[in-house]
């Protein structure tokens, strides 16, 4: 006799699969054949993924249309079956598949999408203010360090996918995709509910980089003299990490003494 467990596994493999192992377990009708009741169940199984898909990826699936996007979809689904408990991660690798598949420029729309759903979905944390960082001691400015917002990413991108993004949202004439030499580096986060991002200047890009891996404001400092002079360093990184603070992507500032 077939356990539940047994059954579920069997029902499960054929779901993700194609496995015909249960259909020994199911009963033929008079008007619907075992095989055409379980293909019903698999069926719907797939609409229900690409929904999710597509409410994980709206601007791409308005970018290459609903019918292209269920064909990429559909074989992306029988490459990369969904391997999590809740649907909300269905298509964490669709970046990287649409990679595999030669489609860069929509891997990275693909990837800009995705990191806005994980800034979203991340944890809550409390947000750095002006008057912490004004109440530091001057003592204490060389040796502090931060610790960035859960939701904090930084993304490269080197196909103008952020502007593709936003004719789409906003209804705009969509621009041409374009590949540009080097990558463009944006930072995405959510601050008051909302995902965020704005593109990064090279200096902007190294500072927040150098932040993130836990350098402190004296470091951050010496290593903005590649792009400033000495005398305007000090300057430019209060004036970053102003900004940073006024954008709410710190939440911590963490003072040397704290450390130990």
């Amino acid at each position: 006799m077939n356990t539940l467990f047994h059954l579920q596994e069997m029902f499960q493999n054929y779901l993700l699969s194609g496995s015909k192992a249960i259909e020994q377990a199911v009963v033929d009708s008079e008007k619907v054949s075992a095989a055409k009741r379980l293909n019903i169940y698999r069926n719907a199984y797939y609409i229900r993924l690409l929904e999710c898909l597509a409410s994980n990826f709206p601007m791409l699936r308005e970018y290459v249309g609903l019918e292209a996007f269920q064909e990429i979809g559909r074989a992306y689904l029988e490459k990369n079956p969904s391997s999590y408990r809740s649907i909300r991660w269905f298509g964490d690798s669709f970046s990287t598949y649409l990679k595999s598949i030669e489609e860069d420029c929509l891997a990275e729309l693909a990837q800009f999408e995705w990191s806005l759903t994980l800034a979203f979905d991340a944890a809550d944390a409390r947000v750095v203010t002006i008057e912490e960082m004004a109440n530091v001691a001057p003592e204490h400015w060389a040796t502090m360090t931060f610790a960035p917002h859960p939701s904090l990413q930084q993304k490269h991108f080197y196909w103008n996918i952020v502007p593709i993004w936003q004719a789409i949202a906003n209804d705009q004439p969509l621009p041409k995709p374009v590949k540009k030499a080097e990558a463009i580096t944006w930072v995405v986060w959510r601050s008051n509910y909302r995902s965020r991002f704005y593109s990064l200047a090279e200096d902007e890009c190294w500072a927040m980089r150098a932040m993130i891996q836990g350098a402190n404001f004296g470091e951050i400092c010496t290593g903005l003299g590649e792009w400033h002079d000495e005398e305007q360093v000090g300057m430019q990184a209060a004036s970053l990490l102003k900004s940073w603070i006024q954008s709410e992507l710190l939440s911590e500032i963490k003072l040397k003494q704290e450390l130990s």
